[in-house]
């Protein structure tokens, strides 16, 4: 994130987005502070903190605390306010449709999950997520300002497209023109997985540090890189997935067209499978049961992601790495298990260790995810 502006070229929607981040990245502090950091005079800090109290994004919380003393006035503590701004999260499968509320700081309320009817066609899928978020709106007691989209599998970033399979006979699905058509309000669309590195970056593990990856444990595996403090981009897709990567050549054969993919091992869709498990809610309530099968099932799920991930520590040697998503709440330590074995295998890690810890966002980091694609593009760093 860059945190640096101009004092005269930028313009005051430029600024205000910039003082926003530094707010976000930092939490409370005072408008000296502030000026430092973005290299703006104390003057136009004045100016753009005192239009953005009047308009509800931050607010004065008190004395800066300091730890030695000064003499004069005391700074006043700046801070967000987090409630001033509410977009909606929504993450999308083929499978589930989960959706909740997502203010300035991250903070989640009213979640709910709908299941998506099996037999539907494309046209009745795009009509089905439009009415549910639809709805979600309508029953809301707060002014909803945009939609952010996580959607499972491959998208096409530049389009609004989630894209199709020829193997299985997915078209693409133009969902991001259809769903402005039918719910009149800004949306920001992208992979699930890159929405949720853009929430570790703003919200949570990653939110000091420049370099990182968001790797996500659930129906299907994925990840996505932060460098330098922007959100890794690659071709069409935005590049990330990593469940696509080879665990077995010549294994189980993938919807992908290939064979041996880490999804067909390790996935939350492959447990369930593997365990003959009618859902993941058994295969979590099987482990909570102390069920040794599904618990040395699970743990050879975290050595197979780790086999992969250390080959990929080695392309790349990133010192982070932020594990979130359904299986880790398994109650099996998914992220002690894989931070074991990466360091063990990658022959990098053995040089200089790879630190790999689970995400602080909780269970409803989907929708985090989501919401903080329409909180980024839409306030803290909105194109002008």
């Amino acid at each position: 994130m860059v945190l640096k502006g101009q004092n005269t070229a930028r313009t005051k929607q430029l600024n205000q987005s910039l003082v926003l981040r530094v707010l976000l990245q930092n939490g409370p502090m005072s408008r000296q502070k502030i000026a430092e950091i973005t290299q703006l005079t104390p003057a136009t800090i004045t100016y753009i903190t005192a239009e953005l109290i009047q308009e509800g994004f931050i607010i004065e919380r008190g004395d800066v605390q300091e730890g030695t003393k000064r003499v004069g006035r005391k700074s006043i503590a700046l801070d967000l306010q987090g409630d001033a701004y509410w977009t909606i999260g929504v993450h999308i499968s083929m499978e589930t449709i989960r959706v909740g509320l997502v203010n300035l700081k991250g903070e989640t309320r009213n979640i709910q999950a709908v299941p998506v009817p099996a037999d539907f066609n494309q046209e009745e899928y795009l009509e089905f997520v439009a009415r549910r978020i639809s709805e979600y709106i309508n029953t809301q007691e707060v002014d909803v300002a945009s939609i952010g989209i996580g959607s499972l599998g491959a998208v096409d970033l530049k389009e609004g497209k989630l894209l199709g399979n020829d193997i299985i006979g997915w078209p693409d699905v133009p969902i991001v023109q259809y769903l402005k058509q039918k719910l009149k309000l800004p949306i920001y669309f992208d992979n699930n997985v890159s929405a949720l590195a853009l929430a570790e970056k703003m919200f949570g593990q990653g939110k000091q540090v420049a370099d990182f990856m968001c790797l996500y444990l659930g129906y299907r595996i994925g990840a996505s890189l932060v460098l330098k403090s922007e959100l890794y981009r690659s071709g069409l897709t935005g590049a990330g997935e990593f469940g696509h990567m080879t665990y077995l050549p010549d294994g189980k054969p993938c919807w992908c067209g290939s064979s041996g993919c880490l999804n067909q091992y390790a996935s939350e869709q492959a447990i369930v499978e593997e365990l003959q498990a009618q859902d993941i809610q058994e295969v979590l309530q099987r482990v909570a049961n102390q069920e040794g099968k599904a618990r040395r099932v699970v743990e050879k799920a975290a050595e197979r992601i780790a086999v992969v991930l250390a080959s990929f520590v080695n392309m790349v040697h990133l010192k982070k790495i932020v594990v979130s998503g359904p299986l880790t709440l398994a109650g099996v330590d998914l992220t002690s298990i894989i931070k074991q074995e990466v360091n063990e295998r990658s022959f990098l890690a053995r040089k200089e260790e790879v630190e790999v810890i689970s995400s602080e966002l909780g269970e409803y980091v989907e929708i985090i995810g989501a919401g903080s694609l329409a909180l980024w593009y839409s306030v803290y760093q909105k194109q002008v």
